[in-house]
């Protein structure tokens, strides 16, 4: 079955919001088919809704994870330790299929932004570097920038 740019469109009008929208395609549970304790959710299970979008969606965000320096990298790396493979690809679906509401909604322009390294963590690292090679036998002088 091939998705149409119109049938994208219409799941977009017909949701007014972005979990809304992720619950359309099968990226967050419904809360009535989830097995819950206290307000906590136990199920890792992907309601059935939109398979073909949902494929899509996981195969956008496996691509979005390879590609080196995205945001989306930095993020399944934080959380595979945490939740592994699976889970944590579908919190990258998660995540685009929240972008892609917001994209087409709000119209807003999506600009790829890497976290911010402050100066201090600059000098850290550098410091970490330099003693890195003093323990390799290296000798190794700071000159100050011109």
């Amino acid at each position: 079955m091939r998705l149409s740019a119109l049938s994208l469109a219409t799941h977009l009008v017909r949701s007014g919001s972005s979990k809304g929208f992720g619950w359309l395609f099968g990226t967050i549970s419904a809360t009535g088919c989830t097995k819950e304790s206290a307000g906590k959710n136990y199920s890792h299970r992907c309601p059935k809704r939109n398979r073909q979008m949902r494929r899509v969606l996981n195969q956008a965000a496996n691509a979005a994870v390879k590609a080196k320096g995205t945001i989306f990298a930095i993020v399944y790396r934080r959380l595979v330790p945490r939740l592994g493979h699976a889970q944590a690809i579908d919190a990258i679906t998660h995540r685009l299929c929240r972008l892609i509401w917001k994209i087409f909604h709000q119209r807003v322009r999506y600009e790829e932004r890497l976290p911010a390294v402050s100066a201090e963590a600059k000098k850290v690292r550098a410091r970490k570097m330099i003693r890195e090679l003093r323990t390799l036998a290296y000798r190794v002088e700071l000159l100050p920038a011109p």
